[in-house]
């Protein structure tokens, strides 16, 4: 089993291990052949995938794509020349911060700060106060060498990458999460033919994905490109 089916059955176990795949018959409702395609679970988390939500889907993915190779690319920046490094900017900011001007601007804000979740007034206060500080510190210190260099917290610049991705296509950020972890599973599995009541795909263990033969029909013809956009590091 190459990586990408690796990836592929990671995914699904997180999806059914949160019961967003199968759907079990409503109360009442006609019970399904034994070794039927249980019908998947679409509510307003998990969208049926349509020709027109893949082509949200795909716009999303390069959209996220590109966002995070500018956000890993500022990551590996060296420090621009004349730059303090982290631990001298850190060392300055210990410095100013043991001065008077530093510390009266801090005790005006520790002030309006004890009373910003009731007064208005103070929150206006509060939040002014705390951008003299941060002046303060760049005009002092210069600015923080992990901003500068893009290195402020990878992690959520990616995670902010994914949202802004989503929300620019129409998705929020559970519903962008689970096609992408639907995509995978059917595009990396054997390309069995649906049965007319649809697709099971099995990954590690007890994960198991299904998919509408509509579903199936929609995305099979489109999976090169999925999977380029899905996983771009990999053969």
């Amino acid at each position: 089993m190459n990586l990408l089916h690796r990836c592929a059955a990671a995914a699904a176990t997180a999806v059914i291990g949160a019961g967003v795949s199968l759907a079990q018959s409503p109360p009442g409702s006609t019970p399904r052949p034994t070794g039927a395609v249980p019908s998947p679970a679409f509510s307003e988390s998990v969208l049926e995938i349509t020709p027109t939500v893949l082509d949200r889907l795909a716009k999303a993915l390069a959209a996220e794509l590109a966002a995070r190779k500018s956000a890993s690319s500022a990551a590996a920046e060296p420090t621009p020349t004349g730059q303090r490094t982290p631990k001298e900017y850190e060392e300055c900011q210990q410095a100013m911060m043991r001065g008077p001007e530093y510390a009266q601007l801090a005790q005006e804000y520790g002030a309006a700060a004890q009373g910003k979740q009731k007064d208005a007034k103070a929150r206006e206060a509060a939040d002014e106060l705390m951008a003299k500080l941060a002046a303060l510190t760049e005009k002092t210190c210069g600015p923080d060498p992990a901003v500068a260099a893009g290195k402020q917290n990878l992690a959520n610049r990616l995670r902010e990458a994914e949202k802004a991705a989503a929300g620019a296509y129409g998705f929020t950020v559970r519903q962008f999460a689970v096609l992408k972890e639907r995509v995978s599973p059917l595009c990396l599995s054997d390309p069995a033919p649906p049965s007319p009541d649809g697709l099971r795909v099995k990954g590690y263990g007890s994960a198991t994905f299904v998919y509408t033969a509509s579903e199936v029909a929609a995305l099979r013809p489109r999976c090169d490109a999925f999977v380029k956009l899905l996983y771009p590091d990999q053969d």
